[in-house]
Formats: structure tokens, sequence, C-alpha cells
């Protein structure tokens, strides 16, 4: 019952799952659900957020506001940072000094977010939407070659190649997957999986078009070996 559910939790794109993107109004009509009923909506932007999607945050594409969000990963810049951050309504229910850790509020930590925070709002997001919509294209052009590419999806800097035995069944081909990117790794271009078979990209956010050209060079070298070895 809803009268029993405090908040829910969610990735607005989910990342380890496959980077699966939400189809448009899924978001707003949970947002919508969560206020209907008085509850919170939790959005967990660790891997999302701090310009990879091509916004500040993954929920801007929608126009979703939480009513909390956490950051971490990217927002340091490879320091070790976490961040809560939540409505004002909320945060004042925080008795002064009731909330504390030991190691929190690293300042070399903070310095470093602070400075990231600056440069992904005057250039990098602005990137990452660009360049990543180019390298989506490049991998669609891969996938019109190459049937084994189920699917290209993401935003931004967050990129996912699912690969399958065909595109009807979408049967996920793991060991594929893995030999592509065992593949790439001997050629220099690193890369992970996620959710059964799709290869992920997530370059920094600087990435420039160029580079992107060298990656789908090696990517569909890595591919070819693949599949010739399948």
């Amino acid at each position: 019952p809803p009268n029993e559910v405090a908040a829910v939790l969610i990735e607005p794109i989910q990342c380890e799952g496959g980077y699966l993107v939400p189809p448009d109004g899924f978001l707003a009509g949970l947002r919508q659900l969560c206020d209907r009923h008085g509850i919170f909506l939790i959005l967990d932007e660790v891997q999302t957020g701090v310009g990879r999607s091509g916004k500040m945050f993954a929920c801007q594409h929608w126009d979703v506001q939480p009513d909390i969000m956490t950051l971490a990963k990217g927002l340091g810049s490879g320091l070790p940072i976490g961040l809560v951050v939540a409505k004002r309504k909320i945060m004042q229910q925080w008795k002064r000094g009731a909330h504390a850790n030991t190691y929190g509020g690293n300042p070399l930590c903070c310095a470093a977010s602070l400075v990231t925070l600056d440069l992904v709002e005057r250039e990098y997001a602005a990137n990452a939407e660009k360049v990543g919509t180019y390298f989506m294209t490049r991998l669609r052009e891969l996938q019109s070659r190459h049937p084994i590419i189920g699917e290209v999806r993401g935003k931004g800097l967050m990129i996912g190649m699912e690969l399958v035995s065909d595109r009807l069944s979408r049967n996920p081909c793991k060991d594929s997957c893995a030999a592509v990117i065992a593949g790439a790794f001997h050629r220099g271009l690193l890369l992970l999986p996620c959710g059964q078979s799709t290869v992920r990209f997530v370059p920094p956010l600087m990435v420039s078009v160029a580079q992107v050209d060298e990656a789908i060079t090696l990517l569909e070298a890595a591919l070819i070996d693949a599949l010739t070895k399948s």
C-alpha cells in the first residue's frame, strides 16, 4: 500500500543493468505518482550526474526534480567524495550536529569538486552532449554493418552498445561481448561491460571527435576479430 512506502529510489538511467534509458514520460509519471501519495522520490545520480549525460544531472533531460539526490564518482574527478542533496524542507529536519562522520568534509576533495562543477557547467556538459551525439551516430553506422549490434542507446557520454544473437530474439551474446572488450583492450581501447551483453562507453567529458573516430576504428577491428573467431 502507498501509505507503507516512504520513498522510491531509482537511477534516472539504469547503469549497471545495461545503460537503459527510460521512455519519455516514465520519470515524470513516477514523480506524479510519488506526489499523489506523499512519497519521496530519490534519484541516484552517482554515475549519471555531473555532466555525464550531457546535462549537469540526467533528470534534467525529462524536467523532473527529485526530493533527494545522491552524487559521487565524477563529482571529485578521482578524489573520494559523496554528496546528498535534498529539498530544504527535508534538510531542515536535521538538527545541527545530529549527523556527522569522522572523515566527512575533506577540504581537498571539496575544493576539487567545486572546480569540477565549474568546469562541467562552463564547458564539459555541452561537450558531452555534442560529442556523445556524434559517438552514437558512429556506433549506429557500425550497427548498420554488423547485425550482432542489437541496439545503441544512451545520453551524452554514457553510451551502451548491446550485442545480440539476432535482432528479433534479442538474446544476449555474452561471449561476444567479453571477446570484443578483450580485443579492444589489446588494441589500446579500454571498455567495460554492463547488463548481460552490453559494451559501455564512458570516455572523459573532454573527449574530442578525433578521439571518438580513433576509438571506432579500434572497436570495429575488435568486433570483426571476435566475430571471426566465434
